[in-house]
């Protein structure tokens, strides 16, 4: 935020005879910063206790089979953006130039692992959720990082064409003009996060296969009986 005092506003911007320019402007720096948090575990809830929670997973086993959930990640990308303008005023003919200073990008994940305390106690079980798991932590730190580079990308090549600065403007259209070039940049923004989601949760589905979840299971054949057992309440 910035304030610029009044001035006098020449209703054209021909200063003597001559079209006002703006002056040469440090290039725009544009900071992508992707960031994963450390992985924080949760093994404090029951079987039952877990199944309230709702995925977006696509069962894999159909119409025909009921799906325990065991385990899950928890946890989004979320993306934040700040901006930064440069301006010049010139108080003589009362105008001023605008250009984008800096734009920071931030793609943050903060992922959290759950796994059903009952399973947690099975050291096999344990190992088989928590590597399943984990795959969709790589998931996401993966997508991050693709998206970091696409959203710099973009960034740059949407403003290249549109221009990094506002021509010579009327001082009293400085709101205006700066809402106008930060809804450009959340434009672009917005669409790529549209793209990322979809992405993401594609490949987290992918991740899901019925192969894994089977595969999770057959890594541990003595846990079956304890399974029947564990799960006889939840299937009805």
């Amino acid at each position: 935020m910035f304030v610029i005092d009044p001035l006098t506003v020449l209703s054209v911007l021909i200063l003597a005879g001559n079209v006002a320019v703006c002056p040469a402007h440090p290039p725009t720096k544009i900071n992508i910063v992707p960031r994963s948090e450390k992985v924080e575990y949760d093994y404090s809830q029951t079987l039952k206790e877990i199944q309230n929670y709702s995925t977006d997973t696509v069962d894999p086993y159909g119409f025909h089979g009921t799906t325990v959930t065991q385990g899950f990640m928890k946890g989004t990308v979320q993306l934040e953006h700040g901006i930064k303008f440069g301006h010049h005023i010139d108080k003589k003919y009362g105008f001023v130039c605008l250009w984008y200073k800096e734009i920071t990008v931030k793609l943050h994940i903060d992922p959290t692992i759950v796994i059903a305390k009952e399973l947690y106690k099975d050291k096999c079980m344990r190992k088989a959720i928590l590597g399943h798991e984990l795959k969709h932590v790589r998931v996401d730190r993966q997508i991050v990082n693709k998206y970091a580079k696409l959203m710099g990308g973009k960034l740059v090549k949407a403003l290249t064409s549109r221009g990094f600065s506002a021509a010579p403007i009327e001082a009293h259209r400085i709101k205006e003009v700066s809402r106008k070039m930060q809804r450009v940049v959340e434009q672009i923004l917005m669409l790529e996060n549209q793209k990322m989601n979809i992405d993401r949760q594609e490949r987290q589905r992918e991740v899901d296969s019925l192969e894994e979840y089977n595969s999770v299971d057959d890594k541990c054949p003595s846990f079956a009986k304890k399974k029947e057992k564990l799960y006889s309440d939840l299937v009805r």
